[in-house]
């Protein structure tokens, strides 16, 4: 409640910089509380105060919540921001990861997810440990690709 009172000060004030930085405290204390709508609402305020980019970890948890809701397109697309704003952080490299993850088995999106995987293989971002979970994605976005392309081949021949 203080944050809230905080940020509602803040911008009777005229205090953006200060709003918005109450409003990601806020969005970070609600998504710890378990509390996604209002850590998304959070966030939908802090963007319409001329908000960016949220730190790392605080984006990171965000974004999972529109793929709880099974909203993968605004999934997706904020991963896939987190992991251009903040390039050289884990969490950009996790955010791709799982933005291709969901590109290959919820969007049938498989060329996005091999771009995806591709991109997270060259991060400068230490990631031995997540070395077989990209290398498998590359595979299975192949195999995918490779079977879209021979049922097209084989749809062309039979017309």
């Amino acid at each position: 409640e203080a944050w809230n009172l905080l940020g509602a000060v803040y911008w009777r004030a005229s205090n953006i910089p200060a709003y918005r930085e109450a409003t990601c405290k806020l969005c970070e204390l609600h998504l710890r509380a378990r509390e996604s709508e209002a850590a998304w609402q959070d966030y939908e305020d802090f963007l319409n105060a001329g908000g960016e980019n949220l730190p790392p970890s605080v984006w990171l948890e965000l974004c999972r919540v529109p793929e709880q809701q099974l909203d993968f397109e605004r999934a997706v697309s904020e991963y896939e921001k987190l992991a251009a704003a903040y390039p050289s952080e884990r969490q950009s490299l996790m955010a791709q990861l799982a933005a291709a993850r969901i590109c290959i088995k919820r969007l049938n999106r498989p060329q996005d997810a091999l771009r995806l995987y591709e991109a997270a293989e060259r991060s400068a971002v230490p990631h031995l440990d997540l070395e077989l979970d990209i290398q498998s994605g590359i595979r299975t976005a192949k195999d995918v690709l490779s079977q879209v392309k021979a049922f097209s081949a084989g749809a062309a021949s039979s017309n």
